[in-house]
């Protein structure tokens, strides 16, 4: 990769906060790695932060074709009863949109929690073709968005086209989202059906993504992290993490929200940040984690603890706490949302492992999302 590729993607790239070279190219992160010695001692968590669920390379050209070569790394089990989908990369630009996915990238082999090994693989090729807009010159500058593979890691290899590529200016809010497998969508079809990225489309912001699969469980580092990215919007969806690996009790998750709230509150007294309260789950409505699968593929529950002093959390029970939380704060830039307005029991055909939505059902979190947030925060406004 030649210096000026290296400075055009240093400079363009949007929703992660550090970028590192890598045994192929360019690599990234979307937690600060100051905090690393909080989480990696589970290596799932900068696992899913380098992965590009809302990352983007945003660019002004007048390009009509631009080609990104990557390298990914997708995960499989020894057996290959699982197996990472395709990566996949979407470029959009002025309505267009088009996404290309490859198989072909390392793979990452698992035997059980051991990393068995590393298959190499090659590295993937994307060229784009845009169409010439009859309303412009040809030779006008146009906003062009790369929207990296959200469901693997990769590095950035290399970046052309057949006109100058510019990094574009910041001009939107800047929203900070944070959650879990339900805010990063895996199962999202593609990088734009990502549901902040579908609400951050919609609503014209300038989305940084802190959705985190498996790792959203109100640590305290993750809000510092928040708050040095200098929102000026935050969503904090809440909750599930804590009940399915049955993290947290009644007693903790309380203290838990409000440190997590007063981080971000001590740098950012005035912005507006909205809590949101978990989709419906069905095995984790009535009873705790930790999540097991039944028979039937879907997620179920285990059994309440005997004893009530434990105060397990439950999906009804989070609700109530979270809503209560921000009552009792008496912040007037301080919302609840009820995530059963995002997705709730009429949706349940959207929900094929009783957890995740598919990717039908995180477009129309994303679309909801949309609707319902400017009854809250005047988006216009920030």
């Amino acid at each position: 990769m030649s210096p000026q590729v290296e400075a055009l993607i240093n400079n363009s790239l949007r929703g992660a906060v550090e970028i590192d070279r890598g045994l192929y190219g360019l690599k990234f992160s979307r937690l600060p790695s100051k905090y690393s010695h909080h989480h990696d001692h589970d290596q799932l968590t900068q696992k899913v932060a380098n992965q590009g669920s809302g990352v983007r390379l945003e660019l002004l050209t007048a390009a009509t074709r631009i080609t990104l070569t990557y390298r990914s790394t997708r995960d499989a089990t020894l057996d290959r009863s699982f197996l990472g989908a395709p990566s996949v990369i979407t470029l959009t630009c002025e309505g267009y949109s088009q996404s290309i996915a490859h198989d072909n990238g390392d793979l990452r082999i698992w035997d059980g929690p051991s990393l068995a090994e590393i298959a190499q693989g090659a590295d993937s090729v994307a060229t784009f073709d845009i169409p010439q807009s009859t309303a412009t010159e040809p030779t006008t500058e146009r906003l062009v968005k790369i929207w990296l593979p959200h469901n693997c890691n990769i590095e950035i290899v290399d970046l052309s086209a057949n006109a100058p590529l510019n990094p574009a200016p910041a001009m939107q809010p800047r929203w900070v989202h944070y959650g879990s497998s339900i805010s990063h969508c895996l199962e999202a079809e593609e990088p734009t059906g990502v549901w902040p990225v579908v609400a951050s489309q919609q609503l014209g912001l300038d989305l940084y993504s802190l959705g985190l699969a498996g790792s959203a469980n109100i640590e305290l580092f993750a809000a510092h992290a928040i708050r040095e990215l200098e929102p000026q919007l935050v969503t904090l969806k809440l909750g599930i993490n804590t009940v399915n690996g049955r993290h947290l009790t009644v007693r903790s998750f309380i203290p838990a929200v409000h440190s997590f709230l007063d981080a971000i509150r001590e740098q950012h007294p005035s912005i507006p940040i909205v809590v949101i309260s978990p989709i419906i789950c069905p095995g984790h409505e009535d009873l705790p984690g930790p999540t097991r699968i039944g028979d039937d593929g879907r997620a179920i529950g285990s059994e309440l603890c005997d004893l009530d002093w434990v105060g397990d959390l439950t999906l009804v029970k989070v609700r109530q706490l979270l809503s209560e939380i921000v009552i009792r704060r008496n912040d007037a830039r301080l919302f609840y949302l009820d995530g059963l307005q995002l997705f709730g029991p009429n949706d349940l055909d959207l929900l094929p492992d009783g957890l995740h939505p598919n990717a039908e059902g995180y477009r129309l979190i994303g679309e909801r999302f949309s609707a319902l947030l400017p009854t809250l925060v005047d988006v216009a406004a920030l």
